[in-house]
């Protein structure tokens, strides 16, 4: 799952003519939106984004930075979890997706997970937690 998770994220980050890579960092904070994975393999997923990601997604996106918190966040997740559906389809791998579901701040959640991902995208860090299902 984590190789169709990184390249969902890398082909998120090239779309955005940016570059990622894998960081260890674990100071976790930002925004939170949730989507679950059913199918061959069973998750529920955790897209942590934090503001200045936003700020840059969406200065890229629409030229400013005026944007709907929720919206973005959960169309961000969208993206990504979206395009590792594709990615693990070209693998063999079969899985549906839910609609994305935004819980707000991470330091005010008691999210519980088995593994992180933490990347680093134009030198902003975001993290995808996974609870396995």
């Amino acid at each position: 799952m984590f190789d169709i998770l990184k390249k969902a994220c890398e082909n998120f980050a090239e779309s955005l003519g940016g570059e990622l890579k894998e960081c260890n960092e674990q100071d976790i904070h930002g925004l939170v939106s949730k989507i679950e994975i059913s199918g061959d393999v069973n998750y529920e997923v955790f897209l942590v984004l934090p503001k200045k990601k936003l700020d840059m997604v969406s200065e890229i996106f629409f030229g400013d930075t005026e944007y709907d918190e929720k919206d973005l966040t959960n169309e961000i997740t969208n993206l990504i979890i979206g395009n590792s559906k594709v990615v693990a389809e070209e693998r063999n791998v079969k899985y549906n997706i839910s609609v994305p579901e935004f819980l707000g701040d991470y330091d005010k959640l008691k999210i519980e997970y088995d593994e992180m991902l933490c990347f680093k995208f134009n030198g902003i860090n975001f993290y995808i937690l996974l609870k396995e299902k």
